[in-house]
């Protein structure tokens, strides 16, 4: 098991990951001096919430993708389950197909418009490729989303100064279902899987990608099962969140 730094927090991954450092092209999370000031609101930035209770949000990145998006939708319908999926515009706008009629609890986030490094990006193009995003996912769900999940979890000042703008919370992970490893052994990847969730953890897969991802999908429905039988209460992101007291940005 690898542990990884967010936000000043820990990240339990199933498997072991790796990127390298970006460099900053414009890490200003202000405005300059002449310009109008910075929106007040505060801008959440989440991996896991502080609770007792077995609750548990799953999460879908990088789709919506025909071959791979169904078998998450399937299992997730079969087991009366809901989960947060965040979405790439130029991958929905090539497949709105796949999510039609099949949203039903499930909620919807931000992934960017063409699953762009934040971290690179000035204050105009990271608001144009989550602006795009938002306007997409509107129109074809109707749900206008209020998470963003920044691709490989990389934000800058820009990326906050944007999703305060744009009324935006930020979401990260903290149990990652993915192993390069594991990819020929089933039965070890779902053990690992289940044994690892804690209470008040997003669990990050994805319905688009390698074989190391594509196992998780095949056996989404084992994972379920195991956590189940842990006790685990599976819901959205933004109903985990409820579970505690969130702090007012008033």
């Amino acid at each position: 098991m690898a542990s990884i730094g967010v936000g000043g927090g820990l990240a339990t991954v199933v498997g072991i990951t790796g990127t390298a450092a970006a460099s900053f092209e414009e890490p200003a999370s202000g405005r300059a001096i002449g310009s109008s000031a910075p929106v007040g609101r505060q801008v959440g930035v989440v991996w896991s919430v502080d609770t007792a209770a077995k609750k548990i949000a799953l999460t879908f990145d990088d789709g919506p993708k025909p071959k791979w998006t169904p078998l998450a939708l399937d299992a997730l319908a079969a087991a009366g389950v809901p989960a947060t999926f965040f979405l790439v515009g130029k991958h929905l706008r090539d497949h709105a197909e796949v999510l039609k009629g099949r949203l039903g609890p499930h909620e919807i986030g931000n992934h960017t418009w063409g699953h762009d490094d934040l971290s690179t990006l000035g204050f105009k193009d990271a608001h144009r490729t989550i602006e795009r995003n938002h306007e997409l996912i509107t129109k074809v769900t109707g749900r206008a989303p209020t998470l963003l999940r920044p691709p490989w979890g990389k934000l800058g000042g820009t990326t906050l100064r944007v999703a305060a703008e744009m009324e935006y919370d930020i979401i990260l992970w903290s149990l990652l279902i993915q192993d390069r490893r594991l990819a020929h052994r089933p039965e070890e990847f779902v053990k690992r899987a289940v044994e690892r969730a804690a209470p008040g953890m997003i669990v990050l897969g994805h319905d688009v990608g390698s074989r190391s991802r594509h196992v998780a999908m095949r056996h989404l429905p084992r994972i379920i099962r195991g956590l189940r039988d842990r006790g685990f209460e599976f819901v959205t992101v933004s109903e985990l969140r409820r579970t505690v007291p969130m702090t007012s940005n008033e």
